[in-house]
């Protein structure tokens, strides 16, 4: 059996797995059932508490050409498959603390410019967003001010103090809430139930509160 790192193997897939957030992906999945869908999101919130994750997720389903009654992507059509191999063509990544620069944003405004092949829209995540220097910024504003139908935005930051009031404006915005430590037990509960392992609940519970332990436990092999 092949080693898959624990942080990868229970990596929430649907809005379902996501621990801790239930008001945000219950409001996202209505406003996917109802058909009204923004086209700018900004994530928030601190480190660790799923930003990125429901990014993925809203991306897939975005494109999901057989949603499940639940408004859950079904994890077996072309484009769903294509994301979890990481080939998706409607898909993009750009981590702005790597990529800050007005060159790299009008790279991906040169890309939005052309209407997906495949699917109906093409999403672009941007992490850590307020990274962008200040000419980053206003090069991206005017595309996020006009938007093409078909190009949808999700932008992840943890300090959204830093991004300026204009590009704000033109998001809808979700706050992340910290994990409760009540839910991390739970969800360590059943991961040691399907690793078939005997875990007291207090030895949980500090495993819980010390995210470095948990770090430390993706070292088991799976």
């Amino acid at each position: 059996m092949s080693f898959v790192v624990s942080a990868r193997k229970y990596r929430p897939i649907r809005f379902k797995d996501v621990i801790g957030q239930p008001a945000i992906t219950t409001t996202l999945k209505n406003a996917l059932k109802s058909d009204k869908l923004a086209q700018s999101f900004l994530f928030c919130g601190p480190r660790g508490v799923g930003k990125t994750t429901c990014a993925r997720i809203l991306a897939k389903i975005i494109n999901c050409q057989n949603l499940s009654p639940d408004t859950e992507p079904c994890n077996e059509c072309a484009a769903c498959t294509a994301f979890n191999h990481s080939a998706s063509f409607n898909i993009f990544e750009l981590d702005a603390a790597s990529n800050n620069s007005v060159d790299d944003i009008r790279a991906l405004i040169e890309q939005v410019r052309f209407a997906p092949q495949v699917g109906k829209y093409k999403v672009y995540i941007i992490d850590e967003v307020h990274m962008l220097s200040q000419a980053a910024f206003n090069a991206f504003l005017k595309t996020l001010e006009e938007p093409p139908s078909y190009a949808i935005f999700i932008l992840a930051t943890t300090e959204k103090h830093k991004i300026i009031p204009t590009i704000l404006s033109r998001c809808q915005i979700f706050d992340f809430s910290r994990i409760k430590v009540a839910d991390i037990v739970t969800h360590l509960q059943g991961i040691c139930h399907d690793q078939n392992v005997v875990a007291d609940e207090n030895a949980l519970h500090v495993i819980a509160q010390k995210p470095m332990a948990v770090c430390a436990s993706a070292s088991v092999d799976v």
